[in-house]
């Protein structure tokens, strides 16, 4: 290679040794190049050109900042970014520590996540996470990071991509966006790009807030974390309970019940009163037993008068003496009556059978109130001799057998539970208040607690067999599913 000297024109040639120097004359201005005023011309558009790309800059900036929401603040990164960095299509993602998903992208209103040019790039920067982080700027070139046998590549116009990451003070990364275009990155594009990226990690921090989105970092751990602990929970051995209504309910109370078709005219006692053996408890209504007890009486005397006079004339008259053994049938039919009119009359005032308190509803709902033979009207009941009587509902019934124990918490100390343990339990539902099938189930009180009486309810908790947490938690899904669907 030559490298030849150029003279200056405006460098006078050096002067030989020993030459005569003429002597120096003033000289007006120096005469201006003659390429200065092309230089001029050059540089004022370039000059420009910065000046607006920096405006430009300075504009997409500001507006990153003053984005409402996160949605929008991606659609002006996927869309705004692509006239400073000269790319062709822009693909925003956000993301945990590991799975990034693609929020916006370019010249795309809304982005299909099952789109296959979306799952390809969520795959190419799930590849680029895995080989070298995404903590720092990568750019690579196609098909680097495609998942293996791809073919999207290769329709996808633009070989040349740059990631550049979103990420909070700390460095926790999460999320970045992917640019693609036709060309190389060149080190000026590249540094817009990193500069664009922070101010878009800065905006999309001030919208979210750090501490969620530091928490989204984390959330799939923790959930991993739950779902074995809820898997290993799911096993653990705990006893099948269920909760049903109970009542303080006597042991082997007398039932009060109506000894014959009648009207009860009176109630003589009070609900919860203490009564004594053979004392009146219900009086009902006895005119008509009275009436008949008369008529039957009568009937009594006029059988013995005709007994009397067949029996004197039947010593001197053998036809009366026929008649003898008619007229003292009638007479013990007569009697008979009587009896049983007098026994009914007797009936009509009940007693008590023992020692106790009187239990039932209320004096104004059975006064004047018609009764059948055998309709139960009250009990009476030993206070000191009290169990619980519960009532499952069918749709909450359990295996329960005699032995278990319950707890039953009652409304006038629901603090202090009452133990008890099961003696038996109803072989049918029956219905109970409220017009429900429910299994009856008794239960022996251990130490019934003090101020305990008959009457109190509450809610009583029964203990069957021991079953996975798993079964105790999903056992009425499962049984709902089975009665539906037949699983």
């Amino acid at each position: 290679m030559e490298f030849k000297i150029t003279p200056n024109p405006d460098q006078p040639p050096p002067q030989q040794l020993g030459a005569a120097q003429p002597l120096p004359q003033r000289a007006g201005p120096p005469p201006r190049p003659a390429g200065n005023a092309n230089a001029k011309g050059q540089a004022q558009p370039a000059a420009d050109a910065n000046a607006k790309a920096m405006d430009l800059l300075l504009k997409v900036e500001a507006e990153a900042r003053q984005a409402e929401t996160v949605g929008e603040l991606a659609f002006l990164i996927a869309n705004e970014t692509m006239r400073l960095t000269r790319c062709r299509q822009v693909f925003v993602l956000q993301g945990r520590s590991d799975v990034y998903t693609v929020r916006a992208a370019s010249s795309i209103g809304a982005v299909d996540r099952n789109a296959p040019r979306i799952r390809w790039v969520e795959a190419v920067i799930a590849d680029l996470q895995k080989h070298k982080g995404l903590k720092s700027p990568n750019a690579f070139t196609l098909p680097a990071h495609c998942p293996p046998d791809d073919t999207e590549h290769k329709s996808f116009p633009y070989r040349f991509m740059n990631w550049q990451q979103f990420a909070l003070r700390d460095g926790k990364v999460f999320g970045g966006m992917l640019l693609a275009r036709e060309t190389t990155w060149s080190e000026i594009d590249t540094l817009i790009s990193r500069r664009l990226a922070d101010t878009y990690a800065h905006a999309w921090a001030a919208l979210t807030g750090e501490r969620k989105l530091r928490r989204r970092l984390k959330i799939k751990p923790l959930l991993a974390a739950a779902a074995i602990a809820t898997i290993a929970l799911a096993f653990v051995p705990v006893p099948m309970t269920v909760l049903a209504p109970a009542a303080v309910s006597p042991i082997g109370p007398a039932v009060i019940a109506a000894p014959l078709d009648g009207v009860i005219d009176a109630i003589l006692v009070n609900p919860d009163q203490r009564v004594a053996k053979g004392e009146r408890l219900v009086q009902m209504s006895d005119v008509v037993l009275r009436n008949e007890l008369a008529i039957a009486e009568q009937d009594v005397r006029v059988a013995q008068a005709k007994l009397m006079q067949v029996t004197q004339g039947a010593v001197s008259d053998p036809r009366l003496r026929a008649e003898l053994a008619v007229t003292r049938s009638e007479l013990a039919v007569a009697s008979a009556k009587r009896d049983y009119a007098r026994d009914m009359l007797e009936r009509s005032d009940i007693r008590s059978p023992a020692d106790g308190v009187a239990i039932y509803t209320d004096k104004r709902d059975w006064i004047g109130r018609p009764v059948t033979t055998g309709e139960r009207i009250m009990e009476v009941a030993d206070p000191s001799r009290m169990q619980l009587r519960i009532d499952v509902p069918v749709a909450d019934a359990i295996a329960v057998a005699p032995g278990a124990s319950v707890r039953a918490f009652l409304d006038s100390d629901p603090l202090r539970p009452a133990k008890a343990t099961v003696v038996s339990a109803s072989f049918e539902a029956r219905m109970v208040e409220g017009d429900k099938l429910a299994y009856r189930i008794y239960a022996e009180l251990e130490e019934p607690p003090q101020g305990m009486r008959l009457g109190i309810r509450g809610t009583a908790q029964i203990y069957g067999d021991r079953v996975f947490l798993g079964y105790y938690l999903f056992r009425k899904p499962i049984a709902l599913m089975r009665q539906k669907f037949g699983l």
